[in-house]
């Protein structure tokens, strides 16, 4: 006698729980995080031009070992999440094809099981989604490497273009900038100063001088620099163009 088995019913899901179709503000875009990474201004950096409220924002980092490298070690606090996803590493920390969800607050180094080995290295890409809300903010943090307690906390807004509490003067912007700058690569940049200066590096507690942030490793200031001048570019075309009644 053959049993019959009633068929499990699938609930249907929510509309909340729907992704939303495109809307044709954006154009879809495909990169290779490969060929992105080898020509990167600095780590962490977002592989497509979107990062307004409630853009899904891949950032990219890649770091290698060598005799004389040092990422250093600090702290990101975010407030939304991140997700990271390894695209190939070799006496990492973090194994090829591996994914992982970060804390709100987590430490931050080069991820390398020995970082003075040339053969050690890693690629990969942090994504986050940027809030539509009031009240996105990070924190980039250090510790006394004596001691453990925190001799630097920088925090600051994060808000994207779009949500309620964007400011595009915090990072030195303009309304009429073509390119916005990144948040978390200006508010690094702004750490890395604070961190270095004779104040950022002394132990409040123990009275450790601590070692330099190595801000070449990271190279934030390098984007920051680099975005500021594209959009004077931009601007001074304009100029130029509007002179010449173009």
């Amino acid at each position: 006698m053959t049993e019959v088995v009633e068929a499990v019913r699938i609930p249907e899901l929510s509309a909340t729980r729907r992704i939303p179709g495109p809307t044709g503000t954006k154009e879809p875009l495909k990169v290779s995080v490969y060929e992105r990474m080898a020509k990167a201004a600095a780590q962490l950096m977002p592989l497509f031009p979107y990062e307004d409220a409630g853009s899904v924002v891949p950032c990219g980092a890649v770091m290698w070992g060598g005799p004389d490298k040092d990422h250093g070690h600090f702290f990101h606090a975010n407030t939304v999440s991140e997700v990271a996803v390894t695209y190939g590493s070799n006496q990492a920390m973090l194994e090829s094809g591996s994914i992982m969800a970060t804390q709100k607050f987590h430490g931050v180094n080069s991820f390398l099981r020995d970082e003075k080995n040339p053969e050690a290295f890693v690629l990969v890409t942090v994504t986050q989604v940027q809030s539509t809300e009031a009240g996105q903010e990070e924190a980039m943090v250090a510790k006394c490497q004596k001691c453990k307690k925190e001799i630097v906390r920088h925090a600051y807004s994060a808000a994207a273009e779009g949500a309620p509490d964007f400011d595009p003067s915090q990072f030195g912007g303009r309304e009429d900038d073509v390119v916005r700058q990144f948040s978390t690569m200006v508010g690094s940049a702004e750490f890395a100063v604070i961190r270095n200066s004779e104040e950022g590096r002394t132990c409040k507690n123990c009275g450790h001088v601590n070692p330099p942030h190595n801000i070449e490793a990271w190279r934030w200031a390098n984007m920051v620099g680099q975005t500021r001048v594209a959009n004077d570019a931009h601007r001074a075309l304009r100029a130029a163009a509007k002179e010449a009644n173009l």
